[in-house]
């Protein structure tokens, strides 16, 4: 067992909310466990002796509600100090990401080179200190300042590798993108999406076009596709296969764990659909979260099976048609309750080495709201998350980016401050420039067009029920300029671009 002491203004906490709280192993991925609080103290229940973190929701002040991680750590008899320990992780962090991107040779003027050695010396004081309650004040401020610091070292790294990637070119005419839900189709909509984004995600659920077990309502999506094709505008279409409770009809639900019944509903459904947008679509999107195995709860062979037969299914459709996966989830925290879950990467993985043919991995970006995996997470993890998949030698496209302009979940947590439109564009514009600075991501696809009952995350879209544009569409279409054209040499080399925002502007 861990044992974490937590402290409030006065003292030994009476109380702490536990959101997303979750044990996190090897690799820093999430593990089964118990956690669990208990008269000022977190207590953590693992399997196993080796060595384990804890990552839960913390309020990091300035920085916001963030997801954030111990260092692994032994057992031991005496509690550790939580604030002490997630710092101790964040300023550790710092350093190995300067390592392997290759940073150390930022001026120690730099902002973040400043904020990290404020960070340590505060942390180094939290340490030496005597009195708990004390320790973990100065901890506070170590932790807020240490974040703030690896949030800007990843601005920087992105800034350099931006300007590296695109210095004599411009980024190709396939960067951005929006998802648009087929239910509605004015002429507003078809306008902006038509002189703003580079390609059209178009989703197909299962439940909205399968009205009736055998009765299909084609008509919403007919609509964008024709629409499209008129336009030339390239189509991301799926996913072909969504097991999640929003997607699935639910008469499916009788055949639940029967899966050779399931797999030939499956084939059929897929059948229906790629015979008739065969000549439309120009990527498919074969599935989306099987990597998280919610509510069909089939074996990860079984996945990889559905996969594969999606991908046969449509490259015999039309010869040279494109496939992806998309992962939904991806810091993988379903896995601190499936004893048997893989990681989002890792299934990834999987489906390379068992030689399913992918052309891509879609990655999900959707946060702002606790269940599903949504936590907010600040800028340094989603950057060395995006790390995880620079080795596959495979494209990566941002498959739906996306967070709230408005505070919809208490416990999903916010990004500096609460979330609110202009907040919403902020992150939007800072999340696009880290993404694209990636040389292996191709395209970044934002999560919702407008606001509507379906959307997710909820008041995700870009223009409100109103109509109204929100300050995000702005932001990402001033960004795409941006790109449209060569950026040059970066001239400044230490300072994070004046034209993008401060982490904390």
């Amino acid at each position: 067992m861990l044992q974490f002491e937590v402290f409030d203004e006065n003292g030994p906490a009476r109380e702490w909310p536990l959101v997303n709280a979750h044990l996190v192993g090897r690799d820093e991925l999430p593990v089964t466990g118990r956690v669990r609080f208990k008269r000022g103290r977190i207590l953590c229940e693992k399997r196993g002796g080796r060595p384990a973190g804890l990552c839960l929701q913390y309020d990091a002040g300035g920085m916001g509600r963030l997801m954030l991680q111990t260092c692994l750590l032994p057992e031991r008899s005496g509690p550790y100090n939580l604030t002490v320990e997630l710092a101790r992780h964040r300023i550790k962090m710092f350093i190995a990401k300067s390592e392997e991107w290759q940073m150390f040779d930022l001026s120690a003027q730099h902002p973040a080179m400043k904020l990290w050695e404020e960070a340590r010396q505060r942390f180094t004081a939290a340490v030496t200190c005597d009195d708990p309650t004390e320790a973990d004040r100065i901890a506070r401020q170590s932790l807020e300042t240490a974040i703030d610091a690896t949030e800007r070292l990843a601005l920087a790294h992105a800034q350099i590798l931006l300007h590296r990637r695109f210095a004599t070119k411009p980024a190709s005419s396939a960067t951005l993108g929006v998802r648009v839900w087929p239910g509605r189709n004015g002429a507003g909509l078809r306008s902006i999406v038509e002189k703003e984004f580079d390609v059209l995600a178009l989703p197909m659920n299962w439940r909205e076009l399968e009205v009736r077990e055998g009765a299909y309502n084609w008509e919403p999506l007919d609509r964008w596709v024709q629409w499209a094709r008129q336009q030339g505008k390239p189509i991301l279409a799926g996913p072909l296969i969504d097991f999640s409770p929003n997607a699935v009809p639910e008469w499916i639900y009788v055949w639940q764990h029967d899966y050779d019944t399931c797999r030939d509903l499956v084939y059929d459904h897929i059948e229906r659909v790629v015979h008739r947008y065969k000549g439309s679509v120009t990527f498919w999107n074969l599935g989306c979260g099987l990597n998280v195995r919610e509510n069909f709860e089939f074996s990860v062979e079984q996945m990889i099976d559905l996969t594969r037969m999606a991908s046969l299914l449509v490259r015999q459709s039309r010869k040279g048609a494109r496939t992806m996966i998309e992962l939904a989830e991806p810091f993988s925290e379903y896995r601190a309750k499936q004893r048997e879950g893989v990681a989002a990467a890792m299934f990834a993985e999987r489906l390379i080495q068992e030689g399913v043919r992918l052309d891509a991995i879609g990655v999900q970006m959707l946060l702002g709201e606790a269940e599903s995996g949504r936590a907010t997470r600040d800028l340094m993890q989603i950057s060395s998350l995006l790390d995880q998949y620079a080795t596959m030698e495979m494209a990566v496209l941002i498959t739906a980016m996306g967070v709230p302009s408005d505070q919809v979940d208490p416990e999903g947590g916010c990004w500096h401050e609460s979330w609110s439109p202009e907040r919403q564009g902020r992150w939007a514009s800072q999340i696009f420039a880290l993404a694209m600075s990636k040389p292996y991501v191709e395209s970044v696809i934002w999560s919702e067009l407008f606001d509507h009952d379906q959307a997710s995350p909820r008041c995700g879209g870009l223009i409100d029920h109103e109509g109204r544009s929100k300050p995000a569409l702005q932001r990402l279409l001033g960004v795409r300029r941006r790109l449209r054209k060569p950026l040059g040499p970066l001239k400044l080399p230490n300072r994070v671009d004046p034209a993008a925002p401060t982490p904390r502007g």
